[in-house]
């Protein structure tokens, strides 16, 4: 049933994350049927990487609040409230030992105001590498990537939706709402299987000072090596996803998805 609560006209339920995951929130005294709306939504002190809800802030209601609060500031909010977008899947088809692959990203906002604000109400940055099959090489990379899963940037963090088997966050507190303009490793990645020395590395650095940043630069770098004596051929194609996911939903302001343009290196 809907919770029978409203945002000018929105049902709670469409609002903030329910089911509820996570431990509980203290109790708001809004109440359906007699239970506190506290056990039926997401408690934004809760969320998790792991629950892939980390960050989900939305803008304040303005006229629902607890105790002096707004509940913007203590519910989650729901995924159907952010919009999820795949602008960019830059790729190299065909290749062999050794090379170095690069895709650089930028990541451009109409002011230091808008991406404070795409990043405080759950902007995210996503990253998805990918090896289509083919030789066993292509094997070997697809499983490094199966590892990393999506890498994830949010306002003052990353983390990565893979199991992680070779693959380290270097800087896993640094996020787009706090990177400075020194380029940052925030993730190394290594195969853990035959080709050992191949990497994945991922950067990020910004045009000015957090706070000031308007322009965020993701720097991916995959370096193939030569295992034995014979080059390795890659017949599969490598392929970073790009996506960003930006709020959208019932509370006003909305957040505009900022503007994303890619280079390729071979």
């Amino acid at each position: 049933m809907t919770a029978n609560i409203q945002y000018k006209t929105t049902d709670l339920d469409s609002i903030f994350e329910t089911p509820k995951q996570g431990t509980a929130a203290a109790n708001v005294n809004y109440q359906v049927a007699g239970v506190d709306i506290a056990g039926r939504y997401t408690a934004l002190a809760n969320v998790t990487t792991g629950n892939g809800n980390i960050a989900a802030r939305i803008p304040p209601t303005g006229v629902l609040s607890s105790a002096g609060t707004d509940l913007s500031s203590i519910f989650a909010g729901a995924p159907a409230q952010y919009s999820l977008t795949t602008p960019l899947a830059p790729t190299h088809a065909g290749f062999t030992s050794p090379t170095t692959l690069t895709h650089t990203f930028t990541v451009t906002f109409a002011s230091a105001a808008a991406l404070t604000s795409y990043f405080s109400y759950g902007g995210r940055i996503i990253v998805g590498p990918n090896q289509s099959a083919g030789t066993a090489a292509d094997t070997n990379l697809q499983a490094m990537f199966a590892q990393v899963g999506t890498f994830i940037i949010y306002d003052v963090g990353n983390y990565i939706s893979g199991a992680g088997s070779g693959i380290v966050l270097n800087n896993a507190a640094i996020g787009g709402s706090n990177i400075g303009v020194t380029q940052t490793t925030i993730l190394t990645g290594t195969e853990a299987t035959t080709y050992t020395s191949n990497t994945y590395v991922v950067k990020i650095q910004a045009n000015a000072a957090a706070g000031s940043a308007t322009v965020l630069t993701i720097n991916i770098v995959l370096s193939i090596v030569t295992h034995g004596t014979i080059v390795d051929t890659y017949t599969g194609t490598y392929t970073s996803t790009i996506q960003q996911r930006n709020y959208s939903g019932f509370v006003t302001p909305t957040q505009t998805a900022p503007t994303l343009l890619t280079t390729t290196a071979p």
